[in-house]
């Protein structure tokens, strides 16, 4: 996930606490007078002094209990958003900050005032020569990143998301590059391409705000250790350095069917075993968008980190049930190294 941004608690409190008085972010009184408010500021993105903040990440205090007088003050162009369960007070920028720039804002709340000063790193520097991102992958581990929805369940999600995902860079052409996605060996390191299951052929990525990037929305199948996962609009982000080694920042939003994943927590066969669990943290299953059943939930994931997978570069696979499968190579037709299903 991103390398300088704390934490926050996933799980909702939702019980609101009268407040007077003034505490700051470890609990000490700053207003100057006897009352208390039993309120605190459990953290921050970015970090309290961090220095290598994301130049696109957006400000967020997240409180213990909701406070509905709390104002974030920053010269920083933007709009002050709450969440619905009242734990997150956020700043949303109304563009990138600038790269390797200091910037404060400050939280007014019944606790008192919480200062937040921090610096951006490098990244948002343009690469020099981009086509030095040709032929080069990343590997993205889905289960370190933060799941900011659905709530609460998120971190439960997270915790099945044990298979890395490869993202390999095919070519790049002025404000556009493309980039094809694979499933990683699992227990293998490092990150290997595994030939068993098929490419991800993303759309053409949106490169003219480099290094930036975004891939998508569009609707694709990602096949993972024999559950075939179906993501609505999917899209992808995230910001290359400037030596193209990795990319952070990144973010992956989309719908998934939740059916297929259902018996890794009910073997029971019952396909609404993750919505029901879902419930139970204040979230709802919606309509799948492939037949109108009540299964999918949507996935919110930020805070991704993807280093760069020395010696790895992605071929394409469009079959999958492979056995026994060698590596191909340039020269190589995939059908002679595996068994391949002829129907897919």
């Amino acid at each position: 996930m991103i390398r300088s941004l704390s934490v926050l608690s996933l799980f909702p409190l939702v019980a609101l606490v009268g407040c007077s008085g003034g505490k700051d972010d470890t609990g000490n009184d700053t207003s100057g007078n006897n009352n208390s408010c039993d309120i605190t500021v459990d953290s921050t993105i970015p970090s309290s002094g961090s220095a290598d903040a994301y130049y696109r990440a957006n400000i967020e205090f997240q409180l213990s209990d909701p406070d509905s007088t709390a104002t974030i003050t920053t010269t920083i162009p933007g709009t002050q958003v709450t969440s619905d369960d009242g734990l997150t007070v956020k700043w949303v920028l109304d563009g990138p900050l600038d790269s390797n720039t200091a910037y404060t804002a400050t939280l007014d709340y019944c606790g008192g005032s919480v200062p937040l000063s921090f610096t951006t790193s490098d990244l948002g520097s343009v690469i020099d020569d981009t086509s030095t991102l040709v032929g080069r992958t990343y590997v993205v581990a889905l289960g370190e990143a933060r799941i900011v929805e659905p709530p609460g369940i998120g971190s439960v999600l997270s915790s099945y998301l044990t298979t890395d995902i490869l993202m390999g860079v095919s070519s790049v052409d002025g404000s556009s590059l493309n980039i094809i996605g694979a499933v990683a060996k699992a227990d293998v390191s490092p990150d290997e391409q595994d030939y068993c299951d098929p490419t991800i052929p993303f759309p053409t990525a949106d490169f003219s705000a480099q290094p930036f990037f975004t891939v998508g929305p569009q609707t694709t199948t990602l096949s993972v250790a024999g559950y075939d996962i179906e993501i609505g609009d999917l899209n992808i982000t995230g910001t290359f350095s400037s030596d193209g080694t990795y990319f952070d920042g990144g973010t992956l939003s989309g719908t998934i069917d939740t059916r297929p994943l259902s018996p890794l927590i009910d073997d029971s066969g019952n396909p609404g075993a993750i919505c029901e669990l879902a419930v139970n943290f204040g979230a709802t299953c919606e309509a799948c968008p492939s037949d109108g059943e009540p299964y999918c939930l949507t996935l919110v994931a930020d805070q991704i980190l993807a280093e760069q997978v020395d010696g790895v570069t992605l071929i394409e696979v469009g079959g999958n049930n492979c056995m026994d499968c060698a590596a191909p190579t340039e020269t190589t037709d995939l059908s002679e190294t595996c068994e391949v299903d002829p129907n897919l």
